[in-house]
């Protein structure tokens, strides 16, 4: 299971990079969230995965996506000339430095530390997500909802000549 979501997210992350058009990127993004989400629940965290669905993939895309359609920047960009040398030579970087970095990963000393050790898992449940974030993260969490309040006003302001 972790494989497929794993593959989820990274594909739906490379779609996301290839799209000439900003809302199917966004749907991508959403994608991409959903992903995560599912990696939230492989490890056993379905609060933190149902925080991620209804967060980001319902609440944050919907905003990046009616900001988009709102200013009217989602014209595809006329087409380029194909330049499939510069690709290939990319894919063959990427697939050297990613080769690389699972080497020195998985010949970390770090790692195998982690292995050896079992670590205790605790459950997450509401109440101790609420503890945390209004606890330990109350600051972050108020700077986060006058952030997201700035950005829907910016937009609005953007898009209404005349308020």
């Amino acid at each position: 299971m972790f494989l497929i979501f794993a593959l989820i997210t990274i594909l739906g992350a490379l779609a996301m990079f290839q799209q000439k058009n900003v809302i199917v990127a966004g749907l991508c993004l959403v994608l991409t969230f959903f992903g995560v989400a599912g990696l939230f629940l492989v490890l056993a965290n379905p609060v933190a995965a149902a925080l991620q669905i209804i967060v980001y993939s319902g609440a944050i895309m919907v905003l990046v996506l009616f900001t988009i359609m709102l200013l009217n920047s989602h014209e595809e960009e006329p087409a380029i000339k194909a330049r499939p040398i510069q690709r290939w030579v990319g894919a063959l970087l990427i697939a050297i430095f990613g080769a690389f970095a699972f080497r020195i990963v998985a010949g970390s000393k770090a790692l195998a530390a982690v292995n050896d050790k079992a670590l205790p898992v605790e459950g997450m449940n509401l109440n101790r997500v609420g503890e945390e974030l209004f606890a330990n993260h109350l600051l972050g969490f108020e700077i986060i909802g006058l952030l997201l309040l700035a950005a829907m006003v910016g937009a609005v302001a953007l898009t209404k000549k005349e308020l």
